[in-house]
């Protein structure tokens, strides 16, 4: 009989309380300022990553920047899971179209022996990368084996989404992953940038002039996804202003028409670094 065991990275952003309760493990990303380098969340939490960002670029120092976990990272994880007698270990990620991290991880699958690894690209990221480990999950707590939940986190895949504003568009610009932020980045006035996750790559698709006005595009390119179909899960993501984030997530909850409790939760060091803080949006499931 198999046994699964499933592992993610720090992109994942998923709350303490369900990464405990569903024994996930999470693989982080590096966050770096300068030399400096950092375990995202487990050596710089979000708090102190917010904190030492404004004295960052405050002494002229730019941007900081991220880098994949290290196969041998991934290396350590599998062996200590086929070790406890996991028979498959279900391994999703951010997007391999804007990280290494993938490739970092199939790199250590081909080197362990005792546990089949299945390295998955989420092609997304964040809470919608989230959702497709809980129906994994679910898929195999109901007897289901490693084909199952790969083919449930592949239905997720077809039924979710992540949009969002960003604030801070000098991220963007600095960053350069997302595509088509150039012009947004580079207007004569301050403009709220819409992203989103689609195909992989994040993509600018248009900018308002107030958050209002760009939070109520994110939901109109959200509902017009969802088409006919029921929002089952739904998360507000946001760099570092939960309190806005709280307040928002009833008006989003009821223009998404979801009517159960919304996940909460921060974009997290390494997405921030090239999203901003002051992003605020939502990652959707639907059925």
């Amino acid at each position: 009989m198999s046994r699964i065991a499933f592992v993610t990275d720090s992109t994942c952003n998923m709350p303490d309380a369900i990464l405990e309760e569903h024994h996930i493990t999470v693989v982080p990303v590096y966050v770096m300022f300068g030399e400096d380098s950092y375990k995202d969340y487990v050596e710089m939490p979000p708090v102190e990553f917010y904190r030492r960002l404004v004295e960052f670029k405050a002494a002229g120092k730019g941007m900081p920047t991220t880098s994949q976990p290290t196969p041998e990272d991934f290396r350590v994880v599998y062996s200590d899971l086929a070790g406890q007698g996991y028979t498959d270990i279900i391994s999703i990620h951010v997007t391999a179209k804007s990280s290494g991290t993938c490739q970092s991880a199939q790199l250590a699958a081909d080197m362990i022996d005792g546990a089949t690894v299945h390295v998955v690209d989420s092609a997304t990221t964040s809470m919608q990368m989230g959702f497709m480990l809980l129906d994994a999950i679910r898929a195999a707590a109901m007897g289901g084996g490693a084909a199952e939940a790969l083919a449930a986190i592949e239905q997720v895949k077809a039924h979710s989404c992540l949009y969002f504003t960003v604030a801070d568009v000098e991220h963007l610009a600095a960053s350069g992953r997302t595509e088509g932020h150039e012009k947004a980045t580079e207007s004569a006035v301050t403009v709220r940038p819409i992203v989103a996750v689609l195909e992989g790559v994040p993509k600018a698709l248009g900018a308002e002039r107030t958050q209002r006005a760009a939070l109520q595009k994110v939901l109109d390119m959200t509902r017009e996804r969802i088409g006919a179909g029921r929002a089952k899960r739904l998360a507000i993501v946001n760099g570092n202003i939960p309190d806005k984030a709280a307040e928002w997530a009833h008006d989003a909850g009821r223009a998404l028409g979801f009517d159960g409790q919304p996940f909460v939760v921060d974009f997290g060091p390494a997405l921030a670094v090239h999203f901003g803080p002051g992003l605020l949006g939502v990652a959707v499931q639907w059925e």
